[in-house]
């Protein structure tokens, strides 16, 4: 395994703990709001919070789950086609997927950076700096898009994308199963 495979999985790795750590975050958040309640006390800028953690979940871990299968694909056409038509039609879809979360994660870094520059802050009690969590949602899609990079040198190279081999380690484990 060389380095900048080992590199890449554990970014891939990263986000997914991150991903983790944020829904930590949302259930320590919510028991802190729960527990004060019972002593007549408010947890302050929880709703806030709350939210830039829904945000982090959501996108930090995006790379981990498409390089562990846990992304929904349809394979209504790409799963009827063989040889070199579904070696095509692969690389549209990568392609296409890959430009579109590029550009996601452009734009979500590029406002954060704006937010930074501007000093924007949450409209809620506590008036939070908005680019920690617009960058954590660009930093999460920017993985994404590495991952989807990835994905697609493999595929261009003759390899079997992450996704791929995913999907066919699941099929194996199903039919080990019915055994």
């Amino acid at each position: 395994m060389t380095a900048l495979r080992r590199g890449l999985d554990g970014l891939y790795v990263l986000g997914g703990i991150l991903g983790g750590v944020a829904l930590f975050a949302i259930a320590a958040i919510i028991a802190a709001q729960v527990v004060g309640r019972q002593f007549g006390l408010t947890v302050l800028g929880a709703d806030d919070l709350t939210a830039f953690a829904v945000a982090g979940s959501a996108s930090l871990p995006l790379a981990y789950a498409f390089r562990h299968g846990a992304h929904i694909r349809v394979d209504l056409i790409i799963g009827r086609l063989s040889g070199g038509p579904r070696f095509v039609m692969e690389t549209i879809a990568l392609l296409l997927t890959t430009g579109l979360v590029s550009f996601f994660a452009y734009s979500m870094l590029d406002l954060a950076w704006d937010s930074f520059e501007f000093e924007d802050v949450a409209q809620g009690s506590i008036a939070w700096k908005l680019w920690v969590p617009q960058g954590m949602v660009g930093s999460g899609v920017a993985l994404f898009a590495i991952c989807l990079i990835d994905d697609l040198a493999v595929h261009l190279s003759g390899g079997t994308p992450s996704y791929r081999r995913a999907a066919e380690a699941s099929a194996m484990e199903r039919a080990a199963e019915e055994l």
